[in-house]
């Protein structure tokens, strides 16, 4: 090597500052003389300790330490425990999924909540032609002459419109207790329900009123087929106790307890 020319530089990681060479693997004892535990010369830039407060470096895709919630995004992170993330189906089954066997309303308790709801049809409605028909009866005359009888056309206003009333309170009864709330009085008194076949979530409008025209229908044609439509549960072979209005309505009755 000629006078006045620089020596090459040293490779990485042989090179001294200090008596301490560049890059000392982790756990190696320090150089002779210098004491065990104390910080790297000042001009080591290779082993320099991080700072306060620094944040250490963390690879990407590093998986969080034990105990950290893993991170799904602003609109992805995992629901609470206990919480039912929505759209899920109910009873922890599958979308779609039927109920469980022991979640099926017995036959008793539907036969106790029917007679629940016949026994509030029949104070209301009662209570509706006792006051329609019987006041509008006491408007009749009969002349004790001719026999003729005179305010009958009172007594056949009243009788219409009685039975316009007991039309409206079959629907609202029947129908919208079923859609709003899954349930008539009866129905709730014996803790039982009505749900949806494809997502156990209420009824609403279009199965409820399938629900109640069936049977209406019904007793229109003969009061048997009403009583049919009524114990239709008994021949269902699957378990589900899910009567012909049911299976038109695509509804099962569960308990809601």
């Amino acid at each position: 090597m000629s006078e006045g020319t620089p020596p090459p530089p040293p490779p990485y990681g042989g090179g001294q500052q200090g008596g301490q060479p560049y890059g000392q693997p982790y756990g190696s004892p320090p150089p002779q003389g210098q004491p065990y535990g104390s910080p790297p010369p000042s001009g080591d830039p290779y082993n320099q300790p991080p700072s306060y407060g620094a944040p250490s470096p963390e690879p990407y895709g590093q998986p969080p330490g034990y105990g950290a919630q893993p991170h799904y995004g602003a609109y992805g992170n995992a629901p609470a425990y206990g919480q039912q993330p929505y759209g899920a189906a109910p009873y922890g089954g599958a979308p779609g999924a039927a109920p469980g066997p022991g979640n099926y309303a017995s036959m008793g308790k539907r036969f106790a909540a029917k007679l629940i709801d016949g026994l509030i049809g029949a104070v209301i409605i009662g209570g509706l032609g006792a006051l329609l028909i019987g006041g509008a009866a006491s408007s009749l005359q009969t002349d004790p002459v001719t026999g003729e009888v005179s305010g009958g056309g009172l007594f056949g206003a009243a009788f219409f419109g009685y039975l316009g009333l007991v039309f409206v309170y079959t629907i609202a009864y029947d129908v919208v207790l079923i859609a709003v709330k899954g349930a008539t009085l009866g129905k709730m008194a014996m803790g039982i329900k009505v749900i949806r076949e494809q997502d156990g979530a209420i009824p609403g409008w279009g199965p409820s009123a399938l629900r109640w025209l069936i049977p209406t229908v019904g007793s229109m044609i003969c009061g048997l087929i009403t009583l049919l439509v009524y114990i239709s549960p008994f021949f269902d072979n699957t378990g589900r106790f899910q009567g012909w209005h049911d299976k038109v309505a695509k509804t099962f009755v569960v308990n809601a307890k």
